[in-house]
């Protein structure tokens, strides 16, 4: 890792976004990328346009890491539009919080509408239940998660599969769309 490129990384961070790097309702943050030579140009910051774009796919142990509070998202490339807060990572991108991770194809955080979105691959895992589907649109203001595509709920005592499952995080309550299917186990069964 080179420091100095890191520090020049932060300090750019620093200056894009004011006084502090911003995300969301501006709480304070960090950007830093990892694990590249001096000589290699990982990003670019288009101050017309408000773009700052870094991608280090082509290096080996490079990464690319927005840290806020109690969020953390890394991959190997990232486009950050500064001036509505969107920010969009691709290849191994993965958020991670207290109290859940979530892993995708892509990652995108609408700051704005308060609004994150995963596509291809996703998985999320909490200390309930692993979801696996092919989409994720999650809304902050509601605190309402949909999964769509593939979807796969895994608890400790069961699985359930269908297209469209939406989750109600702040009544711990789980609505499936159209057909599906569930296998579960009787956690008693193994107490004689």
């Amino acid at each position: 890792m080179n420091r100095r490129f890191v520090g020049l990384m932060i300090v750019m961070a620093l200056f894009l976004g004011g006084t502090s790097v911003a995300w969301g309702q501006g709480q304070p943050g960090t950007l830093e990328i990892t694990g590249v030579p001096t000589d290699v140009v990982a990003g670019r910051y288009d101050r017309e346009a408000g773009v700052f774009f870094a991608d280090v796919r082509a290096i080996a142990g490079a990464l690319i890491k927005v840290k806020r509070e109690d969020v953390q998202i890394v991959g190997k490339t990232m486009e950050w539009r500064t001036d509505d807060d969107y920010l969009i990572f691709t290849v191994d991108a993965k958020l991670t919080q207290d109290d859940f991770e979530l892993t995708g194809d892509v990652v995108e955080y609408f700051g704005e509408e308060k609004k994150l979105k995963s596509q291809g691959n996703v998985v999320v895992t909490t200390d309930d239940a692993t979801v696996y589907a092919d989409h994720l649109d999650y809304e902050e203001e509601t605190d309402q998660a949909l999964f769509t595509g593939n979807v796969k709920v895994v608890f400790s005592d069961g699985v359930l599969e269908g297209e469209r499952f939406l989750m109600l995080l702040e009544k711990s309550e789980l609505q499936f769309f159209g057909s599906f299917q569930g296998e579960f186990s009787d956690k008693n069964s193994n107490e004689n």
